[in-house]
């Protein structure tokens, strides 16, 4: 926590001890909502329940989505319905949206029926989308004009557009039969003669996505073509909605956590982990730890039993196990990590994969060879046996090469079929590794030794 969260949050709770409840509510109406929330979620629930229960309605709605998911579901299960209708009323769709399916079902279902009808059908409608898609990130809150309107409309339409607008920035345009046809920036408006019809400036050809794309394509083509904001629309090109900018850093965050949590086996059961963060995470983690006891017991055990008499033969190959198993585990997670930041950063771009593939199994190469050459002269002047010298780098070398190979197709493979590459984990490489080095370092035994 940042010292500055924590002494504006030991202030807000010397204030409310001593009664100052509009002292309180004036310190966080000079914050920004985002510390506003982080300051509000250092007090006891109690106190952070005062407060919103008094607290101007349109602040509340700016600073509650700011907050945790469990904060901001803890709030609302304890404000009375119709001030919790109120606020989610003020709050972004997006936003409201969120926070309804994070609700138990009997609380949404009430909050919605309290609701004006016209408000209730828009978060219904928004809340039909899978939360991971575009539909559930969009905003209907588009600025969307008639294509047939000169600049100098537009710029009178745009002066008088409510708040709820969440992006400005860009102006949608539609035909009579509501198709999207265009859209022009601000900038662009704003340089032009009033009286130019906008069908003359805006763009014809623009970057669409269909509801049910996933959220992180959407956020690759924001970030791939600089967009501030991407249309959403149906099949047959109408507007839904738009999915902005700052929606997309939320999925960015969101993706790149599951991704490094992923790479170490560390998958959380979302469910879970809010009730009982305990049990969450050892249900998400535990059963790779299982797969990798499992592998490592059965397979791994079961070729060294089956190498076991030539390993009473060169007890001297079993001081060099822990080198060919750790260098084959540590290249393969290093290929994977970087295979997995290519495929999720830009997932588009199949011929740089394809090269990036030869190029860690050429960098595998290498650090088998390197690291091939200094290991077999120190089992060669540590036994006198320039042949154990031979079978401990060239397993090397063979190990490292395919470690990298396989760490490296391994994501790609999974985002194939449709799964998330970071599945690509820690602990099921580091296994598979494993039983690779020691069947390619017995094999090679078996042949020189």
């Amino acid at each position: 926590m940042e010292e500055r969260t924590r002494l504006l949050g030991e202030s807000l709770k010397g204030l409310l001890e001593e009664g100052k409840m509009s002292a309180s509510l004036a310190l966080l109406d000079g914050l920004q909502p985002a510390d506003a929330a982080e300051v509000l979620e250092t007090l006891p629930y109690d106190d952070r329940l005062r407060i919103f229960k008094v607290w101007d309605v349109e602040e509340s709605a700016d600073a509650l989505p700011e907050m945790s998911e469990g904060g901001q579901v803890e709030v609302m299960q304890g404000l009375a319905r119709s001030l919790a209708t109120r606020i989610i009323s003020e709050m972004p769709p997006d936003d409201a949206v969120d926070l309804l399916a994070d609700l138990p079902d009997k609380t949404s279902d009430g909050i919605l029926a309290s609701m004006s009808p016209f408000k209730a059908g828009q978060l219904r409608r928004l809340m039909a989308h899978g939360e991971d898609t575009a539909g559930g990130l969009m905003t209907p809150d588009a600025m969307r004009l008639s294509q047939e309107m000169r600049v100098g409309q537009v710029l009178e339409r745009l002066r008088e557009a409510p708040e709820s607008v969440e992006m400005i920035y860009y102006v949608y345009f539609q035909d009579e039969a509501s198709r999207l046809t265009g859209v022009s920036s601000l900038r662009e408006l704003i340089v032009a003669d009033l009286n130019r019809p906008v069908k003359e400036i805006m763009h014809g050809q623009l970057m669409t996505v269909a509801p049910e794309e996933d959220q992180e394509r959407v956020a690759a083509l924001i970030d791939r073509y600089d967009l501030l904001a991407i249309p959403v629309v149906d099949g047959e090109d109408r507007l839904l909605g738009i999915v902005t900018v700052d929606d997309v850093m939320d999925v960015l965050e969101e993706e790149a956590k599951e991704d490094i949590y992923g790479l170490a086996g560390t998958f959380e059961i979302e469910e879970q982990k809010e009730r009982h963060p305990f049990i969450g995470v050892l249900l998400g983690r535990l059963p790779w730890v299982l797969i990798a006891l499992t592998i490592e017991l059965l397979v791994a055990g079961g070729i060294l039993r089956a190498f076991s008499g030539r390993i009473r033969d060169n007890i001297a190959l079993v001081f060099f196990i822990p080198v060919i198993l750790t260098i084959g585990a540590t290249v393969s997670l290093q290929s994977a990590t970087r295979m997995t930041v290519e495929i999720t950063t830009d997932p588009g771009k199949r011929r740089r994969f394809r090269r990036s593939i030869a190029g860690e199994a050429l960098i595998g190469l290498g650090i088998g060879v390197l690291s091939g050459v200094v290991i077999s002269l120190f089992a060669w002047s540590m036994k006198g046996d320039a042949r154990l010298g031979w079978v401990v780098g060239l397993a090397l070398v063979i190990a490292t090469m395919f470690s990298a190979l396989v760490g490296s197709l391994l994501p790609l493979l999974l985002k194939m079929s449709g799964r998330d590459p970071a599945m690509a984990s820690e602990p099921f490489l580091t296994t598979l590794m494993d039983v690779l080095g020691l069947a390619v370092y017995f094999l090679i035994g078996i042949a020189l030794l």
